[in-house]
């Protein structure tokens, strides 16, 4: 039913509109109504040097564009351009007690067709605060490195130091000003410009806020950056001084036994090594590791450097341990006889010798009977007892203190000598002197047996070894 009433006099009804939007339109033509029209514009300043000129900052609250409001007659919208307006304030006529200041708006360009020109907001509030100039030393950050057997060595700016222009409150954020450079395996010098960088108080990078400034170009810091050869070099210790009595010196132990060091090539092929000198390492007396600091700077050959990822200081501790004691017991298997005659018996008394060991106590729990190397000299000794004494060999690993008393006792190889008689000394071996004959059997009371008194009888009496 709807439908049928559309479309009754569908003609006549589309007759009408047309006929109503000629009509309309003769009505605007002829009446050429105002209409309002509104435009978002940017907000200039002017005057800002008053501020300068007063050390203040100033920044706009709000939206830094205002809507300017006008009429025009409808015949001339197609005619509005927003660059026919301008808004702007003039800080000369801030007013401090409440930082308001009135804005202003001026028709550039087809002045004709606009009326009632406007502007929303009429007043816009500014708020001002001290400005802050401080200096800045620039930090340099590396990225990257440089080529296999080469380091980055020193970098030099132009300026180093920036001054920072700004409002307190945002100057006073920034903590570091530096640049950044990209290493990209040089193995040469380079340079190049780069832009400044700000940052907190915690390293974080900082967003500078427009009203802050430098007295660096648009074209940045310029840097060159050194490349150097590279080179490790071992760490000796030179160490002087003697432990305290019952001490010894075990040795050096460093934080580090090598440094990677910089220079030129030929300063670099004429260095192997870094010494410390004993002027520095001193023990004497010690009864206690000590610990030396050093700093490996003070030690490096003219036109050699540190590299600079490397630690200075160097922490060297002379180890000094306290001396233990041990006593061994040795028997003639363990001792080297030089000088033995081959028509004599050798015999010790008492057969265990007590020898006393001083060294650290660790080395002298491995130690054995045959590593002491104890040695008698008998050359020159004649039949008989004599009281000597053990040669030991020079070592690092112990030192014999003390060892028990003992004597060698010499006889002949054959003859027998009879009970009650002591052996003849001689004196030196190979003088011609001849060994008194034992007496005979007729020297013995009558009845008494004769037979020899075996060595090592209370007697006295010794009968020697037979030959093998």
């Amino acid at each position: 039913m709807k439908e049928r009433l559309i479309s009754n006099n569908l003609g006549l009804k589309i007759l009408s509109l047309f006929l109503a939007f000629i009509i309309w339109l003769v009505v605007v033509n002829v009446s050429n109504p105002l209409v309002n029209r509104r435009r978002e514009v940017t907000l200039e300043i002017e005057n800002s040097e008053v501020l300068t000129a007063a050390r203040r900052a100033y920044e706009i609250s709000g939206k830094n564009t205002v809507t300017v409001s006008f009429d025009v007659h409808t015949r001339d919208e197609y005619r509005i351009r927003l660059s026919d307006f301008r808004a702007y304030i003039d800080l000369s006529e801030l007013y401090d007690v409440t930082g308001s200041v009135p804005v202003k708006v001026e028709v550039l360009n087809n002045s004709d067709i606009y009326e009632n020109v406007t502007s929303r907001p009429g007043v816009v509030r500014v708020t001002t605060e001290d400005l802050q100039s401080k200096p800045f030393e620039l930090q340099t950050s590396i990225s990257g490195e440089a080529a296999a057997g080469y380091v980055l060595g020193e970098v030099r700016l132009s300026p180093d130091i920036v001054t920072v222009e700004g409002p307190m409150s945002q100057v006073g954020l920034i903590s570091q000003v530096g640049v950044r450079i990209q290493a990209e395996k040089p193995s040469a010098d380079f340079e190049g410009h780069a832009s400044l960088v700000f940052y907190d108080a915690n390293g974080n990078e900082l967003e500078a806020d427009d009203r802050v400034h430098t007295d660096v170009d648009e074209t940045g810091v310029a840097y060159r950056v050194s490349v150097d050869k590279k080179k490790e070099l071992p760490l000796e210790v030179q160490v002087t001084g003697n432990a305290a009595p019952g001490y010894r010196y075990t040795g050096a132990e460093c934080s580090q036994t090598s440094v990677f060091v910089t220079g030129g090539d030929s300063g670099l092929a004429s260095v192997n090594t870094i010494v410390i000198p004993s002027s520095v390492l001193d023990i004497s007396g010690a009864t206690e590791d000590r610990i030396v600091m050093v700093d490996i700077r003070e030690y490096l050959p003219l036109g050699i450097e540190l590299a600079e990822s490397e630690e200075p200081n160097l922490e060297i501790r002379l180890c000094v341990e306290e001396l233990g004691t041990r006593t061994m017991e040795l028997t003639e298997r363990d001792i080297t006889m030089t000088g033995r005659a081959d028509d004599r018996n050798y015999r010790l008394i008492p057969s265990r010798i007590e020898v006393t060991l001083r060294g650290l106590s660790e080395e002298l729990g491995y130690l054995s009977e045959r590593d002491l190397e104890a040695s008698l000299e008998l050359d020159g000794l004649g039949v008989g007892v004599h009281t000597v004494a053990l040669n030991f060999a020079e070592s690092d690993r112990f030192a014999v203190t003390a060892q028990s008393e003992f004597q060698v006792e010499i006889t002949p190889l054959s003859g027998v000598v009879e009970a009650g008689t002591q052996p003849q000394e001689t004196g030196e071996t190979g003088q011609g002197e001849s060994m008194p004959e034992p007496p005979s059997s007729s020297a013995q009371g009558p009845g008494l047996p004769g037979p020899a008194v075996e060595a090592g009888a209370d007697s006295g009496a010794v009968i020697p070894e037979t030959s093998e």
